[in-house]
């Protein structure tokens, strides 16, 4: 059985979404649902050895095979984070794709396949990108083509922020550097939206320090 709310995560890497999915699946008495090493494995193998025309079944269907597994490992969980979503892979094609075509999109998707679950909201974490470059420095290792390309290269990194809001990514902006304040701006969207169905449960903030 589908657990009643789906909550998605993106964002640049190094922008604390896997702590802030942490925090609000504490908060909500819910679980987060982390992408396995071995599905990126075989997602990064599609994208290095299929041709480019044969790519989107074969990623679409690693979507379902995940589909699958999230449904299994949280059937009784009220409340689930995803940690990444469908949106990671359409959004990383749209900006390939105006890249590719000098800024003139040919292929822009605007919702999730039918076949796969659509979270009632989707959240982007979005801090200053200096701190963001610092806790990714601040992991100690080699950096992925990918994270090298995001440090370097704002109009890709500027992209991927616009895709997002296209598909309806609720911005949450960050100033200052802890997870608690993300969690707590996205639980206050999640209890007012109109996408979310009303909450069996009541949030649980226990985990906030108290500062004087």
């Amino acid at each position: 059985m589908r657990p009643k709310v789906y909550i998605g995560l993106e964002a640049h890497d190094g922008s604390g979404k896997s702590s802030t999915a942490l925090r609000i699946a504490e908060m909500f008495g819910g679980r987060v649902f982390f992408t396995s090493k071995e599905m990126k494995e075989r997602r990064r193998a599609i994208y290095s050895t299929t041709p480019p025309e044969e790519q989107e079944t074969s990623i679409h269907q690693t979507y379902i095979d995940e589909q699958e597994d999230c449904v299994s490992q949280t059937a009784n969980a009220p409340f689930v984070v995803l940690d990444r979503t469908w949106y990671s892979h359409a959004v990383e094609q749209n900006v390939r794709d105006i890249l590719d075509h000098d800024n003139q999109p040919t292929f822009v998707p605007r919702d999730m396949p039918e076949d796969l679950h659509k979270p009632n909201l989707v959240f982007q974490i979005l801090i200053p990108e200096e701190e963001r470059k610092r806790r990714v420095e601040s992991r100690g290792e080699e950096l992925t083509s990918r994270d090298v390309r995001l440090n370097d290269d704002d109009e890709y990194r500027g992209l991927l922020e616009d895709e997002r809001g296209k598909f309806g990514c609720v911005p949450l902006r960050l100033r200052l550097r802890d997870q608690q304040t993300c969690a707590l701006r996205a639980a206050q969207v999640i209890l007012g939206h109109p996408e979310v169905p009303p909450l069996r449960v009541s949030p649980n903030f226990s985990f906030i320090e108290h500062r004087s």
